[in-house]
């Protein structure tokens, strides 16, 4: 009970510090930084290819598991307003047998395995701009997804397919910062898994095409059989640096945490990607 509290108190101290650096960092009129609520320009786009490994801890059962991935991502610019998106991941799932305490508090794994290899989270949609300024972009975004029905992402869990429709909004914040936010709604089509998202970027250019982001997901939803519905919350803090390699290839570096859980395996993820724009 006393860790759920100080994982709450410390998630709300990170809105906070996002909300004061967005209102204390002056304004400049200026092209708008890349991030999720712009689109690309027409014939342009981006690439990014990566590799990530999530472990997720199961105290109640006794056991964790983990799982490599995969992924490549794309956006690419139909027109000035219309932007087609796309990430196609493959996964590999571990089973990692229970562990023991000794008396010096330390934990061993037995055994860890290969349980199954499949495609991971897909999607692929559209992000139409609906409004823009100097500094700011309103857009929205729909996108045919592939995920599973289970919010723990367990040994062999069920994929399904569905829908993600979200309302972004970006801001710029000077030469070297920008926000932006994005609220959406996930569902599979038969209805066992339905979710809303709310992720929150705060971008930082220290440097010329150098990049450090602080995201939070979070995600409030209901899965389970028509006659069942277990409700679950999570808030995810993620930190990255990208730096430049050549004058169109970057390599981003991030790792991901879990601030907060209530009824999902809490989430420590590593991650490397490629960034070619084009």
């Amino acid at each position: 009970m006393g860790g759920g509290v100080q994982h709450l108190q410390t998630l709300r101290r990170v809105f906070k510090a996002l909300v004061c650096l967005a209102v204390l960092t002056p304004l400049m009129t200026m092209p708008p930084a890349w991030a999720g609520a712009w689109t690309q320009r027409a014939g342009k786009g981006l690439l990014i290819s990566s590799a990530s490994h999530h472990r997720f801890d199961l105290p109640d059962a006794g056991y964790g598991y983990s799982k490599f991935e995969t992924a490549l991502y794309l956006e690419y610019g139909l027109t000035e307003h219309m932007t087609l998106l796309g990430r196609l991941a493959r996964e590999t799932r571990f089973h990692q047998a229970p562990s023991s305490t000794g008396k010096s508090g330390s934990r061993a794994v037995f055994s860890v395995q290969t349980v199954s290899t499949a495609l991971g989270d897909s999607e692929i949609g559209l992000r139409r701009r609906l409004a823009s300024g100097a500094n700011w972009t309103v857009s929205a975004q729909t996108a045919l997804v592939r995920f599973s029905v289970e919010p723990n992402p367990l040994l062999n869990a069920e994929a399904r397919w569905g829908a993600d429709v979200r309302f972004q909004v970006g801001r710029s914040l000077g030469q070297a910062a920008f926000v932006d936010v994005q609220l959406g709604r996930r569902s599979d089509w038969r209805g066992d898994r339905q979710e809303t998202r709310l992720d929150l970027t705060l971008g930082l250019r220290p440097r010329d095409r150098w990049l450090v982001m602080a995201q939070v997901y979070s995600a409030w939803g209901e899965a389970g059989w028509s006659a069942y519905r277990r409700p679950y919350e999570s808030h995810r803090l993620h930190l990255s640096v990208t730096a430049p390699l050549s004058e169109r290839l970057s390599l981003q570096i991030g790792a991901t945490n879990s601030a907060y859980s209530d009824s999902l395996a809490p989430e420590n993820a590593y991650m490397v990607s490629l960034w070619r724009e084009f």
